[in-house]
C-alpha cells in the first residue's frame, strides 16, 4: 500500500494514509480501539 500512496502523492500532491482494516472491524466499530476513526472512515473513506 505504501507504493500506491507514494504514486498518488507524486501524481497529485495528495498524501494518502492507508489503513488496512478487516470488514468486521468496520462493522463492529465499538470493538475497535478508536471508534471515532471508524465513523470518519465510513463518512469520508475511499475503499480501494
Amino acid at each position: 500500500m505504501a507504493g500506491i500512496a507514494f504514486d498518488v502523492l507524486m501524481e497529485t500532491g495528495v498524501l494518502v494514509d492507508p489503513l488496512p482494516l478487516w470488514e468486521d472491524e468496520l462493522e463492529r466499530r465499538v470493538a475497535f480501539s478508536n471508534p471515532a476513526l471508524i465513523d470518519a472512515i465510513w463518512r469520508d473513506g475511499v475503499r480501494v
